[in-house]
């Protein structure tokens, strides 16, 4: 659409107020700061929910894997050229047996339910590098000591070099039926996974350990996949599938994880929705306001029509008025939405400080602090839609103001 220099002109001195329109200007850009506002909320918080389901992501295939191959039964015998199958699959960085089964590990009076993980130490260096206190778990020497997580050993009152007794219930059966077997396991180290559920649920130890304490003899429960990109699990579990013996049980982080991720998703297309209203109340007020400096210019109007001013060009002042108003605030709020959402966990952690309270706790929500992922993306649907709400609603102001006749705005003046 094309704009002349002196519809530039008159838009502009349409937005600045003389002493009796103070009133009118005010309502004009309070309703440019309305959308700011809206604009700026709206990054911020799908920054933030974005942010966090990234970091949930991450840490929930920081202990997990991307894809996980059982047997048909609870336990998985011969499980040696499944691993070998696995592992030659396109895309898979590597395969390691785990044992996983429920202990009630004791230290003192204390007790605390956990699960406890059997895994081949020497093919989980990414559980390695979290430990923060102490050593990880050797297959070499005694196989009967954990790593486990930061929150757990605080609760039991552990330290390195201490003894936890850990009990399972999947001991075996004996004359006077099911019997649980107990074994005492020396603490080697803590880690710090950043996921609180598994900081307080997770105990690591060898592969061995575990057979021995359960008396699973050679079988396991089954084999993590780990691969080079993740968001191909998807595509890797079908091959296993294929791959793999008749029976196999093939199951993807995002399969396992699929309802608590739509669920995210679902959460931040009902924000984005809901906080797009402050966005339309401050549009509904700049159409509001735009009627009122029609009223109060229709002499003007009249003057401009009466000098050779059409019907288009009178339009196009006051699309330029709402385009202006729009488009300043959608500026300013998505500038100041993205600083925000760059800077809102030290900010945030500032203002924990100096108040002395904590808004994220790690034992009751996922993660201990507010992340925030900026998309590209979101940004650009929120500004591209706060443009287009804009631009419509100055079409009735616009029109509005075409429509002046000018003889009746001139008959008493």
């Amino acid at each position: 659409m094309f704009f002349r220099s002196f519809e530039w002109m008159l838009a502009r001195r349409y937005l600045r107020s003389r002493r009796s329109e103070k009133f009118v200007s005010l309502i004009s850009w309070s309703s440019g700061i309305g959308i700011a506002i809206g604009v700026m909320t709206l990054i911020v918080v799908l920054s933030v929910m974005n942010g966090a389901a990234v970091e949930i992501r991450d840490k929930l295939l920081g202990f997990s894997s991307h894809v996980d191959v059982q047997g048909p039964g609870d336990i998985l015998t011969g499980w040696q050229p499944w691993l070998q199958q696995s592992e030659a699959l396109p895309g898979v960085k590597r395969a390691a047996p785990y044992i996983q089964v429920q202990v009630l590990a004791s230290f003192g009076s204390r007790a605390f339910g956990a699960l406890l993980k059997g895994i081949d130490a020497t093919r989980s260096d990414d559980i390695a590098a979290h430990v923060i206190k102490g050593r990880f778990v050797s297959d070499a020497g005694n196989p009967f000591e954990v790593v486990m997580g930061k929150t757990l050993a605080r609760k039991l009152g552990l330290d390195v070099g201490d003894s936890v007794r850990l009990m399972s219930p999947s001991g075996g059966i004996s004359p006077s039926g099911a019997s649980p077997r107990m074994r005492a396991f020396e603490l080697v180290g803590i880690f710090d996974s950043g996921f609180h559920e598994y900081d307080i649920g997770v105990i690591i130890t060898p592969l061995s350990a575990v057979q021995r304490l359960t008396r699973m003899g050679d079988a396991v429960s089954g084999i993590e996949l780990f691969l080079d990109d993740r968001d191909k699990a998807t595509e890797v579990a079908q091959l296993a599938r294929l791959a793999l013996p008749a029976g196999a049980w093939v199951t993807d982080w995002q399969q396992r994880h699929r309802a608590f991720f739509n669920a995210l998703k679902t959460e931040r297309v009902a924000m984005g929705v809901i906080l797009s209203l402050i966005i339309m109340v401050a549009v509904f007020n700049m159409v509001a306001s735009l009627v009122m400096v029609v009223m109060e210019r229709r002499k003007e109007i009249a003057i401009l029509k009466t000098v050779g001013a059409t019907h288009s060009s009178v339009m196009r002042v006051f699309l330029l008025m709402g385009m202006m108003l729009s488009g300043v605030g959608t500026l300013l709020g998505t500038l100041l939405g993205l600083l925000l959402a760059w800077k809102l966990d030290p900010l945030l952690a500032w203002i924990e400080t100096v108040l002395g309270v904590k808004f994220m706790s790690g034992e009751v929500y996922f993660i201990d602090h507010v992340p925030s992922v900026i998309d590209p993306s979101s940004i650009i649907s929120i500004v591209v839609a706060s443009l287009i709400m804009g631009l419509l609603a100055t079409f009735y102001p616009a029109w509005r103001a075409a429509s002046v006749p000018p003889a009746e705005a001139l008959r008493y003046e």
